[in-house]
């Protein structure tokens, strides 16, 4: 069954948008009348950091020229037993290159610019040129076909007058980022509305999936070659289907010296920021073989300027198109020519039964496993641009969850992106191929269990317009490849090679093994068959095999999507970008009148207060100085902000300064140890046998003051303390100042001069003054804070007083028992003092720090607010009162207010601002009222 049947056979859930009440499909992201976001943007699976490794894509797009930047080589499509064994030699390949690859070809999809205003205008203007042939680019037999021309018309009318908005000064002067979204709106609205172009049809998978068979089919003719003994495809291979009256060539188009060096520079650059040692490895052997193939090939076919273009005759394509295309095995010394190569092009005459019309292009990307790096970001740029895409997986690769998932991921990150689900699943087919696998029912519940999780990475809905197979019951296409093709070259008459006959009499074998099904869908086949050999298979039997394949099911949708659908869904894709893009237009506006001060997004009320601007010329300029002055009041909370992310970071400067000055001095203690200043609190002396007869250690003995020496060594910690601490009290303030002394001379917000436009004298002057003190004055509290938190926190004796028990003091007083010369034991005195003066100092730092910052903080609140106690009752509540920064705000709007009176230079810089915000605000009115009108004119349409 084909899914544009099904989705007309199956009622869409449908609702109304809130906005403009226009019937939406459930799910919709956006409104496609007015653009009105309907459901929060489907959660994308993540590109993982390598996009599929192992996919590959084949493409059917409109004639392209070819690529300044080199190319990566392909990989086989055609699967066989070898190729397998190729993939799996490369695998190691793929784990070191995806980390570099996969992030650069990431960011280079992401970073890509849209096309420029000028471009955008020149297409739609060429397009409006030719809107009196637009019907000759519609099929004939297209239903409606004069109501979608029409609807078509409007829409290009629609797009030029959006892409007139990117002329606007205000749009213009908009941030880069929320331009660049809006132009690309508005050129994939273009590009979608663009009937003039070829459609592109893409074809995407992993090496081994069929593609290169199912792509022979499509277009009827066996045109890729046979690669066994471990080759792989090494270039970049395009199919151009020209016109009966082209000959049929194969163009071969190498790279130029200036390409190749491009290449050269990009590996060795991979090579020096390759994250692992696997990578590096793979890397520098693909460097090696590229310096072979520029040193074997390079002064026949590098050239400076024009790339050389080597064209063989179709004589000639069996003997000399494997030297082009084929790589060796991975193993091999010998040069490859496929290195030097930007890619293969076959112009073949299309065939009876091709799906596709002259001049288009099928272009067969490498599968992922042929080793160099830039074949995935050769998909995501071929994913760019699609109009239809073919996902084809063999059931051999069922089971590899993690190659697959990669590409879909990509495929889905390409598909979904500013499309609305029901566009995005119609314009996607997945299909199986190696269905001829899958020959018992135990092999088809495990396909199918391996296949159904894939669901989840297709567009939500994706089911309900795909049912596909003999039953309707799948939602890919089950397909028997190699069978459509080997049908299909026999329905034509074409003769196999030797390499194809050994396929052509299992082929031949396995029409045998289904006959009773064949006979089922067509009745008129003989009861019996005894073909043994492909050329004793029959015509009848040839069709009957083409139907059972699943091949025309596929190419009839295809088709139809091709010539009727895709109408429907350029249109209804162009309709949701400009609504995206009005929508965007319209919030741009709202925003940028919001930072001039205007808060109601009421266009009516806007307007009329707008009128009534002159008669209030007077009120405005104290409004304007009112605004003046509440940007400080922002700009100090700003400030603020800035303050807590630079202190709250997890390594601050703060933290670092402060552990550096609480090392530094215990340091200077530590010197003042060595120094022997603490060496009267250990006395040692010599004790006479007559005072003590019955002790007979030993004439010496040692008295330790460890009390007074712990508290000494404190008072000496306060004293260096006090010393080193102006440097983090330093750090602490500038993390403040520096915000501040930012919007002061760059901004201007905080700078008394500007916010008073230049006025100065009397009362202003006395304004600064006060404003200067209080920076002075956070410098004095910063270094205030910083010496009471930590002096306070040393006077804490139960945990910077240590006792006996702690190991560092108990091994001072173990010296009491020591035996020796008298220095001997003041020296192993000074020692021991190190260890207690760290344990003193230990934890010291970390434990302030917070409390520093934290009492910082309030004391910086307390300048804009603060609360204080009225009364003497214990149950008062405190009052609120102005800070000293408010109020010396306070004192600029008062004084500010007094001087318009007086002073008419500065009433004539109030007028020429506020002219200067309402000739802005006007613009940006204006722009909303032509969008509303776009708006409106659409829904009335």
């Amino acid at each position: 069954m084909q899914f544009t049947r099904q989705a007309q056979q199956q009622p869409q859930q449908l609702m109304t948008c809130p906005q403009c009440d226009n019937v939406v499909p459930i799910g919709a992201p956006f409104c496609n009348i007015c653009g009105t976001r309907l459901y929060p943007p489907p959660t994308t699976a993540q590109a993982s950091a390598a996009a599929a490794a192992t996919g590959g894509a084949a493409t059917t797009t409109a004639p392209a020229q070819p690529g300044a930047a080199p190319a990566a080589p392909a990989s086989p499509d055609i699967y066989d037993e070898e190729e397998d064994e190729e993939e799996e030699d490369y695998e190691y390949e793929e784990e070191g290159e995806e980390g570099e690859e996969g992030e650069s070809g990431k960011s280079a999809q992401t970073a890509a610019p849209p096309p420029a205003p000028g471009e955008i205008q020149s297409l739609l203007q060429r397009l409006e040129e030719q809107v009196s042939q637009i019907d000759i680019y519609f099929p004939a037999n297209l239903p409606d076909k004069a109501q979608k021309i029409n609807a078509w018309k409007k829409q290009l009318q629609r797009a030029s007058a959006c892409a007139r908005l990117l002329e606007r000064p205000q749009i213009q002067q908009i941030e880069s980022q929320q331009a660049l979204r809006l132009r690309h709106h508005i050129a994939e609205a273009a590009r979608a509305l663009d009937y003039t172009r070829e459609y592109t049809v893409k074809l995407v998978g992993h090496a081994g999936a069929g593609k290169s068979t199912l792509l022979a089919a499509l277009i009827g003719r066996d045109i890729f070659p046979r690669l066994a003994g471990g080759a792989v495809t090494g270039v970049r291979t395009r199919v151009r289907l020209c016109r009966d009256d082209e000959p049929e060539e194969m163009h071969v188009h190498f790279l130029t010296r200036a390409a190749f060096g491009h290449l050269l520079s990009q590996t060795q650059q991979a090579i020096k920021t390759a994250p692992t040692q696997k990578m590096r490895e793979a890397l520098a052997a693909e460097l090696n073989i590229l310096l072979k193939a520029s040193e074997a090939f390079g002064d026949t076919y590098l050239k400076d300027d024009q790339p050389y273009v080597e064209v063989v005759p179709r004589e000639r394509w069996k003997t000399e198109s494997r030297r082009y295309i084929e790589e060796p095995a991975r193993d091999s010394e010998e040069p490859r020519l496929t290195r030097i190569i930007d890619y293969v092009e076959y112009r073949v005459h299309a065939g009876p039964r091709s799906v596709l019309p002259p001049n288009s292009v099928l272009v067969d990307l490498p599968g992922g496993a042929a080793g160099q790096i830039y074949h995935d970001l050769m998909l995501r740029e071929e994913l760019k641009q699609v109009d239809a895409l073919l996902l084809v997986i063999g059931n051999n690769r069922f089971g590899d969850d993690e190659r697959i998932q990669r590409i879909f991921e990509e495929v889905r990150q390409a598909v979904l992106q500013n499309r609305a689900f029901d566009v995005a699943s119609r314009m996607l087919f997945l299909v199986v191929t190696h269905w001829d696998e899958i020959n018992s029912p135990a092999s088809q519940e495990k396909a199918l269990g391996s296949l159904r999780p894939f669901l989840r990475e297709l567009p939500p809905g994706y089911a309900s317009y795909h049912r596909h197979g003999p039953r309707h019951t799948y939602f890919f296409y089950p397909l028997r490849a190699l069978d459509a093709l080997l049908a299909t070259l026999g329905l034509a008459g074409t003769s196999l090679d030797e390499e194809r006959q050994q396929e052509g009499r299992e082929y031949a074998g396995r029409l045998l093994g289904i006959y009773p099904e064949l006979l089922k869908m067509a009745p008129s086949l003989p009861s019996t068959t005894s073909a043994q050999e492909f050329e004793q298979v029959t015509r009848e039997q040839h069709e009957a095999m083409l139907q059972y394949s699943g091949l025309p099911e596929l190419t009839h949708d295809l088709q139809v999507f091709l010539t009727e659908n895709r109408y429907e869904v350029q249109l209804r894709h162009a309709e949701t970008q400009l609504a995206m893009a009005l929508q965007l237009t319209e919030d741009l506006c709202w925003e940028q009148m919001s930072q001039l001060g205007v808060e109601s997004h009421d266009l009516q009320e806007l307007q009329q207060e707008m009128r009534s601007r002159q008669a209030r010329r007077s009120a405005a300029r104290f409004e304007h100085l009112q605004r003046r002055t509440n940007a400080m009041l922002d700009a100090w909370n700003d400030a603020l902000r800035q303050f807590d992310s630079a202190i709250s970071s997890e390594k601050s400067v703060f933290q670092r300064v402060l552990q550096t000055a609480h090392e530094r001095a215990a340091q200077r203690v530590k010197i003042r140890i060595t120094q022997g200043n603490f060496d009267h609190y250990i006395k040692v002396g010599n004790r006479r046998t007559e005072d003590s007869p019955a002790m007979e250690i030993g004439n010496r003995w040692t008295d330790i003051d460890g009390w007074g020496l712990i508290k000494a060594l404190r008072q000496s910690l306060c004293m260096a303390l006090e010393r080193e601490l102006n440097d983090p009290a330093r750090t602490l303030a500038e993390a403040f100042l520096m915000p501040i002394a930012y919007k002061e001379e760059v901004d201007g917000s905080l700078d008394i001069n500007r916010v008073a436009l230049g006025e100065f004298g009397g009362e202003l002057d006395e304004i600064q003054k006060a404003y200067n003190k209080l920076k002075r004055s956070i410098r004095e509290k910063a270094r205030d804070i910083c010496l009471y938190v930590t002096l306070g926190e040393l006077l804490n004796e139960e945990k910077y007083a240590p006792t006996r028990e702690n190991p560092a003091v108990g091994a001072l007083y173990r010296l009491t028992n020591a035996q020796g010369r008298a220095e001997e034991i003041i020296q192993q005195a000074r020692r021991l003092m190190a260890p207690i003066l760290d344990t003193i100092c230990n934890g010291l730092a970390r434990s302030t720090e917070q409390r520093i910052a934290r009492l910082f903080r309030y004391e910086l609140d307390k300048l804009q607010e603060r609360q204080v106690y009225d009364s003497d009752r214990l149950e008062a509540q405190p009052v609120s009162q102005n800070g000293t920064f408010s109020d010396i705000v306070t004192r600029l709007y008062s004084h500010l207010t007094e001087r318009v009176h007086t002073s008419e230079a500065l009433r004539q810089q109030l007028d020429n601002l506020q002219a200067q915000r309402e000739a802005a605000l006007d613009q940006w009115v204006d722009l909303i009222q032509e969008v509303e009108a776009l708006k409106t004119i659409h829904r009335q349409e």
